[in-house]
């Protein structure tokens, strides 16, 4: 298999005819590259859990999740594992399909026509649920391609995919004040699929911009949009964890000021104060 030619048919059927969550996106990129980094595309291979889940940044339910949907996709194989016996292990679909080109003499001779065909066989037997969507050979007409017109679009400054651009270049500038002005359009381009591809409201994703951008640590990292939407899960999940953490803390004080000081003694006890619930994550 072509790690290249992989590549460009799964970035169509993304494009396309596909909508594929960060988290499915995250574990099949990890399994292909691995799979490509030890020689084993065209073979089954063991993969740990635990590397998954620190290379994705994913959680063991999002792992489970993404999994189970790249497997009804036809886009991976899977065979469970065992604990303390062997890993779980993984197979990656071939998306494309491959061209075979005759000789001069195996188009002029019968018997090398017969040796073509005996190829293409061998060739299309790995099925795919979307193969005939992303067939990447480029004799297609432009008539059965999907025009690009999205991704060229230009964006006022007053549309939020802009604005969310442009403010995550002003807070970036904050710590990095030499940086190379970036084309505002395409990282426009880059907050608008966050919100249409990916179901991400504009609002969260410019509340992130500030969050990420008041991190030690993320604001050295997330220095586009690109960047912000590749990472908005991870984002999401420390964000709302860093908020349930400020909230208990803020209770756990008041409490104990409630319940030691003697200058509430004879007044009334104040409203308890509701611990945070799912569901109250800024995120």
């Amino acid at each position: 298999m072509d790690y290249f030619k992989q590549r460009r048919a799964y970035r169509n059927l993304k494009m396309y005819e596909m909508s594929i969550s960060n988290g499915q996106n995250n574990l099949y990129r990890e399994l292909l590259d691995y799979a490509n980094d030890q020689g084993k595309l065209d073979r089954t291979f063991p993969m740990k859990n635990s590397a998954l889940l620190s290379l994705t940044g994913l959680s063991e339910a999002g792992i489970k999740k993404a999994r189970n949907e790249l497997v009804q996709a036809g886009l991976i194989e899977y065979v469970r594992g065992r604990k303390n016996s062997f890993a779980p292990k993984y197979r990656i679909v071939k998306l494309y399909k491959d061209t075979v080109r005759a000789t001069t003499s195996q188009k002029s001779s019968p018997e090398g026509t017969d040796k073509v065909a005996q190829t293409v066989p061998q060739t299309v037997a790995q099925t795919v649920a979307h193969k005939r969507l992303t067939n990447t050979d480029s004799n297609l007409t432009n008539k059965n391609k999907r025009p690009r017109s999205k991704a060229s679009r230009t964006y006022a400054p007053t549309e939020q995919p802009y604005r969310i651009a442009e403010h995550l270049y002003k807070r970036i500038l904050e710590h990095q004040p030499d940086l190379k002005k970036p084309d505002l359009q395409k990282w426009a381009d880059n907050v608008r699929l966050a919100h249409e591809y990916d179901g991400r409201e504009y609002d969260k994703l410019a509340k992130l911009v500030d969050w990420a951008q008041d991190n030690d640590f993320w604001q050295a990292n997330i220095l586009s949009t690109k960047k912000l939407r590749e990472k908005y899960d991870i984002l999401t999940g420390q964000a709302n964890r860093e908020y349930k953490q400020k909230e208990l803390s803020q209770h756990d004080d008041t409490s104990r000021d409630f319940g030691g000081s003697t200058r509430y003694r004879h007044e009334a006890k104040p409203e308890p104060i509701r611990t945070p619930q799912k569901g109250d994550e800024p995120f």
